[in-house]
């Protein structure tokens, strides 16, 4: 159950009168600390899972609940404690695995991190493995002709799509399966893969059939076998933009005159996902807009209504064409940011795509951040162009990318 789905509001009021009746039972406490954690309450989830827990003591499935609050607020080794115990006394519960195995990649503990986080590969909804014949699950045996799928998000397949120059060196051939929205891009920047987008199609699909492979391998299962320490990120350009997209967006944004061309994203991720610690608003990224002299251009793909507001308030232009992020063809929005001076956003996305085109990027970070921005400092492992400008409290360091933005560009205050 989402945290959007109304249903959950019934199931917190049944399993709270189960409570009242059944205080004895840590299934029932442990069942209302879901029904808060779905509604990202973390501090009564917890409360709850702990209360199961005192009642009894080694309940697996409250040890791991309790791992998955450590891991939404940024709590990395009490995470992999809680997992731990959780895998002591059950050691077939799959969500603990992949709870420790996002704690250590949250932490650069890459190999135990990717042996855990694709323990749900092909058993979890989210983790769907795709079977195309009698080929085998691929283990890094070199010289095989390969099929390799995305399995979660669009950022996801971005983000791990930069480990296919890796496979594609040890590989006979590849062919890679993609989410339609990255058929074009994928196709242009791996042009000695044949690349179909069809992952969200029905299965019947006749390449599928008529293709014979000796091995597949989802996207999120490559960094097991080629991102095994630091030194094995690259510098993480890897997208090739369509050339024609690129000129005209090249043409629009030289129309504008000649201020910087800076791409803003301030919305990230769904309900379920930590859109709301993910996200600010344009009140927050204010003192940019008010102060900086730029051309400042909307990256977003949702959440564009308050665009007009913002620019009525701080007397600014936020340009928004919707026929460059809100298009079901990505190639359009790579194509925009590859031309832009600078991006600057919330953890969505946006960074994979700005990343893997070698574009100067500036990330809002969260306090508690997806594993993938790692728990400190202002590098990105993915991609040496991103730096990673991290919230302190409840604060964002609006002020500190108002000093960059002057180093980067000169002093060009608003007048």
């Amino acid at each position: 159950m989402r945290a959007d789905d109304p249903s959950w509001g019934l199931a917190y009021q049944l399993t709270r009168r189960a409570a009242d009746i059944f205080q004895g039972e840590a299934a029932i406490w442990h069942n209302l600390g879901k029904c808060y954690h779905e509604k990202q309450n973390w501090k009564e989830a917890e409360r709850h899972f702990r209360q199961a827990l005192k009642v009894k003591p080694d309940f697996a499935q409250s040890l791991e609940g309790l791992s998955v609050i450590d891991i939404n607020t940024a709590q990395w080794g009490q995470a992999i404690e809680h997992a731990n115990r959780a895998l002591a006394e059950n050691p077939d519960l799959l969500e603990a695995r992949v709870n420790r195995g996002i704690a250590y990649l949250a932490l650069k503990r890459w190999t135990e991190g990717w042996r855990d986080y694709n323990a749900n590969l092909g058993i979890e909804r989210n983790r769907n493995e795709i079977i195309y014949g009698d080929e085998k699950r691929w283990d890094g045996t070199k010289g095989l002709d390969v099929v390799v799928y995305g399995e979660q998000g669009i950022g996801d397949e971005i983000s791990f799509g930069s480990c296919i120059p890796d496979l594609i060196r040890d590989s006979k051939s590849v062919t890679i399966e993609s989410d339609t929205r990255l058929q074009g891009l994928f196709a242009r920047s791996f042009p000695q893969c044949q690349v179909y987008g069809t992952r969200y199609k029905k299965y019947d699909q006749p390449w599928r059939k008529e293709r014979k492979f000796d091995a597949r391998v989802a996207l999120g299962k490559l960094p097991e076998f080629y991102r095994k320490k630091d030194a094995d990120f690259p510098e993480g350009k890897y997208l090739v933009p369509n050339p024609v997209m690129a000129i005209q967006w090249r043409a629009l944004l030289d129309s504008l005159g000649s201020k910087p061309k800076i791409g803003l994203a301030w919305q990230g991720g769904l309900p379920h996902t930590g859109r709301k610690r993910r996200s600010v608003s344009l009140d927050t990224l204010s003192p940019l807009l008010k102060s900086f002299d730029a051309d400042w251009v909307s990256l977003q793909y949702v959440g564009t209504e308050d665009i007009q507001p913002a620019e009525e308030k701080y007397g600014i232009k936020i340009h928004e064409w919707p026929w460059g992020n809100k298009v079901p063809d990505y190639d359009q929005t790579v194509a925009l940011v590859s031309e832009l001076d600078l991006v600057i956003t919330v953890c969505t996305s946006v960074v994979h795509a700005a990343a893997h085109l070698g574009k100067e990027t500036w990330v809002l970070v969260p306090s508690a951040p997806m594993w993938r921005y790692g728990h400190e400092g202002a590098d990105y492992p993915w991609a040496s162009s991103v730096k990673l400008f991290r919230q302190k409290g409840s604060e964002w360091p609006t002020g500190i990318l108002l000093g960059k933005l002057r180093d980067r560009f000169g002093d060009r205050i608003r007048r």
